[in-house]
């Protein structure tokens, strides 16, 4: 009957630690660690872009993406093709 106590006793244990790890977990994750107030400025200076080099830049953007889905679309067609002439051969052959 000791034993059954011990495992109680036992499991009783874990719970508390398991609590306090919880509320510790949930400090370090909130703010209370030595790193959460620290003011980090980054290292990379990006140059600012006007309004009008930016809709350039947005435009050009877009014209690259819908080149390369359209040489994406010729590619799904081509293969699509092939696919059904190796088919259709190897189906009435």
């Amino acid at each position: 009957m000791s034993s059954g106590a011990g495992h109680i006793m036992d499991m009783m244990n874990r719970i508390r630690q398991n609590a306090a790890l919880k509320v510790s977990r949930r400090n370090k994750f909130k703010g209370g660690n030595k790193y959460s107030n620290t003011a980090v400025k980054s290292e990379y200076d990006f140059p600012e872009v006007s309004n009008s080099e930016l809709e350039l830049l947005k435009t050009k953007i877009r014209e690259d993406a819908s080149k390369e889905n359209k040489k994406r679309q010729v590619y799904l067609i081509f293969f699509a093709t092939v696919v059904l002439i190796i088919f259709l051969i190897f189906n009435y052959f």
